[in-house]
Parts: structure tokens; sequence; C-alpha cells
């Protein structure tokens, strides 16, 4: 009896500490190395900082509307943030352009604000005060509101759905699905028409809160799949194991 109860431990601590599994009936799964110092990589132009953090008030407004817990988000809020991270929202604003051409230089600016304003949304929302193993624990546990992986990556898609693009496309993708590793969800931004791979990653969970991108073929821990595939493989093997088939 205790040899079987030693070796549920594993298992149980895996659960309190990953639990981070994206399902495809997880209700609002619609269509979470270090931060990367974005600005040590990318040459800015003259002015890009000012354009970083100058946005119309429609935009801020419409991460406000999205707020719950009872927060609430103000101008201030906004502009805080934007002035707390304006490098790397011009840097970030940058790397859109340089995914090629067609690219429209008030979306990339737009997106990236949305990106680093939303997120710092999120970690009030979230009460994020911790590290994201820790964290999911806490919300596993009910002792936090939200913040899985898959948390932040719906979020982040919903938010970014509200800005209409024309030129930049969203995409889900989900890593380690398929292996001992803790599975982890993320939403992309791309160039529209682009793959999924020449797109950018926008992950705010691997560092609590505090937002990480680089292209997709360029993140050195993990391995991004499309989240439409990994749905379509974990219906399969449900099918598999209980004898319905999967359609």
């Amino acid at each position: 009896m205790l040899s079987k109860t030693f070796s549920f431990l594993p298992l149980a601590c895996a659960f309190l500490l990953g639990a981070c599994t994206e399902m495809p009936e997880d209700a609002g799964s619609a269509s979470f190395a270090s931060s990367r110092n974005a600005t040590s990589n990318i040459s800015l132009p003259p002015g890009a900082l000012a354009e970083a953090i100058s946005m119309p008030d429609a935009v801020w407004q419409r991460s406000a509307q999205l707020a719950r817990y009872g927060h609430s988000f103000d101008k201030a809020f906004y502009q805080a943030a934007a002035q707390r991270e304006a490098a790397n929202i011009a840097a970030l604003k940058q790397a859109f352009l340089d995914l090629g051409p067609g690219v429209d230089p008030e979306e990339a600016g737009r997106a990236a604000y949305v990106a680093y304003t939303y997120v710092a949304q999120l970690v009030v929302e979230y009460e994020i005060d911790s590290g994201p193993l820790a964290h999911n624990t806490a919300v596993n546990f009910g002792n936090k509101p939200r913040g899985l992986c898959w948390h932040w990556a719906h979020d982040m898609d919903a938010r970014l759905q509200r800005e209409n693009f024309k030129t930049l496309q969203i995409h889900r993708a989900i890593a380690n699905y398929d292996s001992i590793r803790l599975e982890h969800s993320t939403t992309i931004l791309g160039r529209r028409g682009d793959s999924m791979e020449d797109s950018l990653v926008l992950d705010p969970w691997r560092d609590a809160g505090d937002l990480y991108w680089s292209l997709v073929r360029e993140d050195g821990r993990y391995d991004w799949t499309e989240r439409s595939e990994v749905f379509a493989w974990k219906k399969a093997q449900k099918a598999k194991q209980t004898g319905t088939p999967s359609f």
C-alpha cells in the first residue's frame, strides 16, 4: 500500500505544479529563459519611443472593457504601463515590420502597444506575485482566479481579435502536448498569410507576466504546433482509449 502511495506522489505533484493542459472542450478555448531584451537586438528609428506610447483612447478603452474580478483600469494605468515598456513596445513594433512587406506600421504599433499594456492588465487581474509554476498551483487550488498558460493565451487572443487587424494574423499553438514535459499554450501573431513558423510568439506566462517574444523558429525553449492539430491529435487519442470514433 505504501509503495502505491509513493508511486502516486510524482503524478500528484505534476498535477499541482503543471496542470496547464488545454483541451478541445475547455470553456473559453476558442479562436502562457529570461525575457528577451528586445532593445539590444533591434535598432530603433528616431522618435520610436514617443510613437510607442502615443495611441488613441479607443485602444486602451477596448482593453478596459474586458476588465474582470472587480478591477477597473483608467487611462493613467495604460499610460504608465506604456511608459514603462516604451522601448520594448517600439522594438516589438519593429519586429512586426521586419516580418516583411505589407505589414501596416499603424497596426504593428497598435499590436505592440496592446500586447504590453494588456499583459500589464492581466498581471493585476490574475494576481501574479510568484513564478509561473507556483502560480499554476495557486490557480489549481482555487487560491488565484486565473493565470494558467492557456488562460494567458486565450485572453491575449481575445484581446487582439478586438483590433480587427487587416495585415496581421493571429495563431494559437501548443507545445509539449505529446511528451512528459508540461504542456504549454501561447498566442502567436504574424504577417497575414504567413505561416505560424514565420510569426512572433507572444508568451507572458513563462516569465510570470514579463512578456517574452521571438520568432517561432527561434524560440529555444518550446517546439510549437498549431493548436488545431493538437486538438485533432487529442481527440484521436481519446477515441482510441474509449473505443469511440473520432470525427
